[in-house]
């Protein structure tokens, strides 16, 4: 196939089937508008057997081979693949590979006038396939933000922003957090939330407010860490005690909560309060606090969390330093303190796990 040619097939794929999918959508749109619209052609890639996964290739290569019907473009979208992972019905198995092997041939002498694009979740990168498919076509990954690594906050911001923006809306500050922070990194239920979000809103042209994103936004399970958190934050015992006794009914572990929301809060709390009163950070706005934080010298440095490229991860901090309110650094140590003691406890005692998340909600709130 000619360097021009390879335009004719578009690949989208990766751990964000969101982006995936509204891409292929997107490219199967542009390209069925330049038709007739009957030799449009979408076939549904989702095979739960190697039978059924062969058989969805062979007829993808057949439509690839006919031409349509009164000349012209011909687009076949495959879509929402679910044999090329690796799995037993994918690329694990021999006659799946086989299979994949002839749609690589079927695409080296595709007919100009044919369109070919593939949406995919998961893509066997290891198999020579996928590098003769790379080499063949204009493909693309979307990945999901990983938010187990330090600074995804501010990543997946900007992508809410970016997809809120393209829908006129608009949040307040303390929204976009609570925003970020229920729907998490899956870009397909964040567009869900924001369109019901614009239908909420209707012809309101006002920004976003914490309190509709409480109204309207279902709370992810990852998204009640963050709730505990905010509700510790903003030393509000009623309604942390509340969540934590949820996420116990629903089977969570007292230790993991105490690491995922506890830990993190206080010891930022503690560490804003440290940076405030030793070196003079500033706390009116995020760019102020964010290039104070820059300025540190290398000994505090040492205090800061760091996103992947060694810079300080901002976010948490901030979100500590606007409730921190009138809590001074001994308070901030004293709850710290207490909480490293609860979660030794955790582990090494047969203390009822329940009424330790209780009372060090209630020691730390005070």
């Amino acid at each position: 196939m000619s360097k021009d040619k390879s335009a004719n097939i578009s690949v989208y794929f990766g751990s964000d089937e969101g982006q995936a999918t509204q891409a292929a959508v997107a490219a199967y749109r542009d390209l069925s508008a330049g038709g007739d619209g009957w030799g449009d052609e979408i076939i549904e890639g989702v095979a739960a057997t190697v039978d059924e996964a062969v058989s969805l290739i062979h007829r993808t290569i057949s439509s690839l081979r006919t031409m349509n019907m009164f000349g012209g473009r011909k687009v076949i979208w495959l879509r929402g693949v679910t044999f090329m992972g690796d799995s037993p019905q994918g690329t694990r198995s021999a006659s799946v590979v086989s299979a994949l092997e002839e749609l690589l041939a079927a695409l080296e002498s595709l007919d100009a006038e044919t369109f070919f694009i593939l949406s995919s979740m998961e893509m066997d990168k290891r198999r020579v396939f996928f590098k003769r498919l790379e080499k063949l076509c204009n493909l693309r990954e979307f990945s999901k933000i990983d938010i187990s690594k330090q600074g995804w906050e501010n990543e997946l911001s900007a992508m809410v922003v970016t997809m809120a923006n393209a829908r006129s809306l608009r949040f307040e500050s303390s929204a976009l957090d609570l925003f970020v922070h229920r729907v998490h990194e899956n870009s397909r239920q964040i567009a869900n939330e924001l369109d019901k979000l614009s239908v909420y809103l209707g012809k309101e042209e006002r920004p976003l407010s914490q309190r509709d994103i409480e109204l309207m936004v279902a709370v992810s399970r990852d998204g009640i860490i963050f709730e505990i958190s905010r509700a510790l934050e903003q030393r509000n015992a009623p309604a942390a005690i509340a969540l934590i006794d949820a996420q116990l009914a629903r089977g969570e572990a007292a230790v993991a909560i105490m690491r995922a929301a506890f830990i993190p809060t206080l010891r930022n709390r503690y560490c804003v309060r440290l940076l405030m009163e030793s070196y003079g950070v500033k706390t009116g706005n995020y760019r102020d606090f964010e290039s104070s934080l820059r300025k540190l010298p290398p000994a505090a440095m040492k205090l800061l969390p760091l996103k992947k490229d060694g810079t300080p991860n901002a976010y948490g901090l901030f979100s500590a330093a606007r409730s921190l309110g009138k809590i001074k650094l001994s308070g901030a140590r004293d709850a710290l303190r207490a909480c490293a003691a609860a979660d030794c406890s955790l582990v090494s005692t047969s203390t009822d796990a329940r009424q330790l998340l209780h009372q060090l909600v209630v020691r730390v709130c005070a």
